[in-house]
């Protein structure tokens, strides 16, 4: 008996009302409640939202009700793996790149003896790091780190107050059944790091079978130019050294580790760089894309190009010719065209008329009436089926909006930053090639259409006509 067949008979059992009058109440078959009763056939969403109006239930009953549903519907471990990347997307769009100046730590009395308890360990972790970034040009950091340690805001402060310093980090996947959404979960501090750093953060994997990697007492460390720190993998006690040929002994033994391991990510800066990687990584037969506003750049014809390049900032002939090649596999991708956005970048593309993910030294602004034309394209090809478009449902799925991620099933994932992101678009981008990330990703895109993170195609071609009816309104009335 499957936990939602019990939850509904269970609600069914609470109202006093007979299977035959609830059928009747809510428009649905009584044989296919039955049916669901008895685990012998799956109840369609509609009328899974028809039961949920019915019994009243509450926000966090709701939940419950639909989560249950969803599992039966995907099964466990597909529905565990979709929500590990709904729940990454749902905390990068909550990731915040304006911090303030770091403190200052102008010297350092806790080196050489036992240090007991988190909150001590802790606090000596980060006296170390604001030290030596201080205090260091050009820092290096090597570390390994239990799960339990996340030094995320202690670099990217650091990083965003222009600081120059290098981390290195092995991280440690596992090999284990349904690990691979727990291998994503590191990804929420990755990727952070990455964008914080512009590159200068730089993730290595392996794979091993949990508890492997930590069998010593204090298993885990952090290398810095002039400090050696072990802890344990609680951070219930730790040791920061000073000795030279200790801390020797462990940099070279460190990047030796390196080298037996992948680079989990590869990350450029430069904008033609980056824009050269672009068209080396694109699909020829499909673009899987999520980022606030809708991906309009099929539109973007040679012509439309060559109107809007803005030829005062940058030689011309060489970016118009990475421009053209960008968006031309756009054009040519015929089928399996997937765009995920949300209402609220729908409005900002409208009223910015600016591609978030198009450099703006490249293209400035677009005409309202060029926004209103590919918009109408848009709406178009969704509704014949030409493009998968849809518009993320607020309350479930939130997008970073200064994040534009592809997927490619034989390269793999893809981010880039726009418009939004602190440093502005395509100063840097991430490429992660992993086989697990890939899948997840790849599953996810594909699971949207039929799930409640996003609207159905026909709520989102009300959504995108309703603001293109307001567009022309606007045009007509200047």
């Amino acid at each position: 008996m499957s936990k939602f067949s019990t939850y509904l008979k269970r609600l069914i059992a609470d109202s006093g009302e007979s299977i035959s009058s609830l059928a009747r109440t809510i428009g649905a078959e009584r044989t296919s409640i039955h049916k669901a009763l008895a685990d012998e056939r799956i109840l369609s969403y509609k009328t899974v939202q028809a039961l949920a109006r019915h019994f009243n239930l509450s926000v966090d009953e709701r939940k419950d009700f639909f989560q249950l549903y969803d599992i039966l519907l995907q099964g466990e471990e597909t529905y565990n793996n979709r929500q590990a990347v709904c729940r990454l997307l749902n905390n990068l769009a909550s990731v915040d790149f304006s911090m303030a100046p770091p403190p200052e730590v102008s010297s350092l009395s806790i080196s050489e003896r036992l240090i007991k308890g988190e909150f001590a360990v802790r606090s000596a972790i980060r006296s170390v790091l604001i030290y030596e970034i201080s205090h260091t040009e050009n820092a290096e950091f090597n570390l390994f780190l239990p799960t339990s340690l996340k030094l995320t805001i202690d670099f990217m402060e650091f990083w965003l107050d222009n600081r120059n310093f290098t981390v290195n980090e092995l991280l440690c996947f596992e090999t284990s059944p349904n690990a691979a959404a727990k291998n994503l979960e590191l990804l929420h501090a990755v990727i952070p790091l990455c964008l914080a750093s512009r590159g200068h953060y730089k993730p290595y994997y392996f794979h091993e079978t949990p508890k492997a990697a930590s069998l010593s007492p204090m298993g885990y460390y952090i290398i810095s130019p002039h400090y050696l720190i072990l802890f344990s993998e609680d951070l219930s006690t730790a040791q920061i050294l000073e000795s030279e040929d200790l801390i020797s002994y462990y940099r070279n033994f460190f990047k030796n580790l390196l080298l037996q391991c992948e680079p989990l990510t590869q990350c450029s800066s430069d904008m033609a760089e980056v824009l050269n990687e672009y068209i080396s990584v694109a699909a020829p037969d499909s673009l899987h894309i999520i980022m606030p506003q809708p991906c309009i750049g099929r539109y973007i014809s040679h012509n439309i190009v060559e109107k809007y390049l803005n030829r005062s900032q940058l030689p011309l002939e060489p970016y118009l010719s990475l421009i053209d090649q960008h968006y031309s596999f756009l054009r040519q991708v015929e089928s399996n065209y997937y765009t995920i956005f949300t209402e609220e970048g729908l409005q900002n593309l409208i009223e910015s008329r600016t591609c978030d993910d198009s450099p703006k030294e490249l293209i400035p602004y677009l005409d309202q009436s060029d926004v209103c034309d590919f918009l109408k394209k848009l709406y178009h090809e969704i509704e014949i089926g030409t493009v998968l478009g849809l518009i993320a449902r607020p309350t479930q799925l939130h997008l970073p909006d200064y994040l534009s991620i592809y997927i490619n099933p034989q390269t793999g994932l893809h981010i880039y930053t726009t418009l939004k992101f602190v440093f502005g678009s395509y100063c840097c981008n991430i490429h992660i090639t992993e086989e697990s990330i890939r899948s997840l990703f790849l599953d996810f895109f594909h699971s949207l259409p039929e799930s409640n993170l996003v609207y159905s195609k026909e709520d989102t071609l009300y959504l995108l006509k309703h603001h293109i009816n307001q567009l022309e309104a606007s045009i007509k009335t200047k």
